[in-house]
């Protein structure tokens, strides 16, 4: 892999040693046996599984035994009663059924075009009744032109989605699920621009920027405009419950944040309908914050369930083609450390999702973390190979899936972070040969002002910036 200086650093390095993978097939099964010939990525990457199991088998780590089920403390729930505001910690930090969870509903959405009664009904696809249409927080969006949407309508899936419309499509292409990050909606992927006269909000990340005074076309627009089919993902968080808005923050859940157990099953049937209903097609997952962790998680228990011969499960390796992850937590978030440390303080899912993640500033590898990343991020890029996924070969229909991070560098590494939320660190994988970490600069933030009048500009630029956006496109294309 190349590393490429324009507006952005690419942190890429193969490692050429050599050792043994575990395998408990034969690899005619899936990838190609050991004589075939491969790809000079395929064969960089196996180097580099090679290399990372000998590390971890000289430390005396057992793969093989290594769980990669979903961890004891997020066992998901079996009780049948519905959840209220009074009883959110029985539910909070737990996987949850949808048959029994609150935020698998297509009530009430705002792009919705039969919406014409609820409390946010649908004006032009884009006004969700907050971060775009209260001034509070910047809105309404004044750009204008919205791109036409509706609720997706998928077999077999039953929540909310956004499936723009595409006039044009090009089968050939991977169709691309869009996955929003913490308190946010469908509209993370879509232009945006602050009514004239409105501050932006710097204060939190200190950038110094004007808004755009001409809105920016975003990745929702520019992949219809690339003919390929696009749904976004949504997980309502306008519904979480176990708030009390007249609160803050610090013991509540005023922002509506989620954790993995509201967010992951719901894009894990997303991600199963899409490709039962169009079982010829590639799909590729592209990812920005907490949506990084979900997206990976979703397709770790797809698998999972897949392994254990579940009725009706399918592998979703052999579809994906590509996994693009910008500003992810995969070791790590700042909210763990002081002066928030809200893995100790609060007891709502912005608590929850903080333990999930651990510590940014001083990591070591969490409960959730242990089945998705596995021993020293070993199952970090399952089939990045065409063979290799979760310690077993012979798992990816000889299918290669392309994995990218995009992260703000650091002002230090390691001690002075931009971003408001992650770092170099805690978004890199360190499968190099396996993956592509790619870092922006400290100047490409999303200047649309979007999100609280830009209040984590730094935490979107990894795709709302032009540097991220043009990175990106350049990614799904290879």
């Amino acid at each position: 892999m190349a590393t490429r200086r324009r507006v952005f650093r690419a942190v890429v390095a193969v490692v050429g040693l050599v050792g043994t993978a575990c395998s408990d097939q034969e690899p005619a099964d899936g990838g190609p046996g050991p004589d075939t010939e491969v790809p000079a990525a395929v064969k960089a990457c196996r180097e580099r599984i090679a290399a990372k199991t000998s590390e971890v088998q000289a430390a005396s780590i057992d793969i093989a035994t290594w769980s990669i089920g979903d961890p004891e403390e997020m066992k998901e729930i079996t009780t049948a009663v519905p959840q209220t505001q009074e009883t959110y910690r029985a539910y909070d930090g737990k996987y949850r059924p949808l048959s029994n969870h609150p935020g698998c509903s297509v009530d009430n959405l705002y792009y919705d075009k039969t919406n014409t009664a609820g409390t946010t009904p649908y004006k032009d696809g884009n006004n969700d009744g907050k971060w775009t249409g209260n001034t509070a927080f910047g809105g309404p969006n004044s750009a204008t032109g919205f791109i036409d949407g509706d609720v997706a309508k998928i077999p077999g899936f039953p929540c909310a989605a956004k499936e723009y419309a595409q006039p044009n499509e090009d089968t050939t292409k991977p169709i691309v699920i869009l996955v929003h990050g913490n308190s946010t909606r469908p509209h993370t992927w879509e232009k945006f621009i602050l009514p004239p006269g409105t501050t932006v909000n710097t204060a939190t990340e200190n950038v110094q920027f004007t808004g755009d005074t001409v809105a920016r076309a975003q990745l929702a627009e520019t992949l219809i405009a690339q003919r390929y089919r696009v749904i976004a993902v949504d997980f309502r968080t306008d519904i979480v419950p176990g708030i009390d808005p007249s609160t803050n923050n610090a013991t509540q859940n005023a922002a509506g944040n989620i954790d993995h157990g509201w967010s992951t099953p719901i894009l894990q049937s997303l991600i199963k309908a899409v490709m039962k209903d169009q079982p010829n097609r590639k799909v590729a997952l592209i990812a920005h914050s907490l949506g990084v962790t979900v997206a990976r998680d979703a397709l770790r228990r797809l698998y999972v369930e897949w392994r254990s011969g579940l009725a009706g499960s399918i592998n979703p390796f052999p579809q994906v083609s590509h996994v693009i992850l910008g500003s992810g937590a995969n070791h790590g978030v700042s909210t763990y450390d002081p002066p928030s440390s809200l893995c100790n303080t609060n007891t709502t899912m912005r608590g929850t999702i903080v333990c999930e993640m651990g510590s940014r500033s001083n990591y070591s590898q969490t409960y959730f973390h242990k089945p998705l990343n596995g021993p020293r991020d070993l199952f970090a890029t399952p089939c990045a190979d065409g063979d290799y996924a979760f310690g077993k070969t012979g798992q990816c229909g000889d299918n290669v899936v392309k994995y990218y991070t995009l992260t703000m560098t650091d002002k230090e590494q390691g001690t002075n972070y931009q971003d408001f939320y992650v770092s170099e660190a805690a978004s890199r994988i360190e499968m190099e040969g396996c993956v592509t970490n790619t870092l922006t600069t400290l100047n490409d933030y999303d200047t649309s002002g979007y999100f609280n009048r830009g209040f984590i500009a730094n935490h979107f630029g990894s795709l709302r910036s032009n540097a991220g956006l043009d990175l990106t496109l350049r990614y799904l294309g290879e």
